[in-house]
């Protein structure tokens, strides 16, 4: 009996050596780029560097944008009220995105990124909170194009600055 009561001990024990070995290896490996982008954005140049700033007092943010915004992507911004967590929102949203979500950090944000490809338009969100208020840029731009202007996208995003 007490040869069976140390084997299952010593089994026990390497069991739980080696989670959490396995636990803090798998850390490392999952939160190594956290934060940074998509890896394929960081070898693009931007399309477009960003030459204006838009300033929202009312609604309490500011941007970076490309000179020539317009023409290639249309830009939507929207905030209200929001006292649910940013993943639940995030993971509510998520529904149908067809690349994995991108998270990028900023001094005074977090985003969360949603990308929805399709045939035609590719449609990309970008999701932030501030206390109750939820920020959500919303861009569209044709799906030829958008490998082109991800990076740029992806530079207005850390632009966002939440007063």
């Amino acid at each position: 009996m007490s040869i069976l009561r140390l084997t299952v001990g010593a089994l026990i024990g390497a069991g739980m050596i080696f989670t959490v070995w396995d636990w803090r290896q798998w850390r490392i490996a999952e939160t190594k780029n956290y934060g940074q982008g998509w890896e394929e954005n960081r070898g693009v140049a931007p399309a477009q560097k960003l030459a204006g700033v838009y300033t929202n007092k009312l609604l309490k943010f500011r941007i970076r944008y490309p000179q020539d915004w317009g023409a290639k992507a249309k830009i939507k911004v929207t905030v209200k009220k929001d006292t649910r967590d940013l993943p639940v929102i995030a993971d509510e949203m998520a529904k149908g995105i067809t690349q994995e979500r991108g998270y990028i950090n900023t001094e005074s944000a977090s985003l969360v990124i949603l990308t929805w490809a399709g045939v035609r338009e590719t449609k990309q969100v970008a999701l932030a909170k501030k206390e109750d208020r939820l920020y959500k840029i919303e861009v569209i731009c044709e799906s030829g194009i958008w490998k082109s202007w991800s990076a740029t996208f992806e530079q207005v995003y850390r632009s966002l600055v939440l007063l």
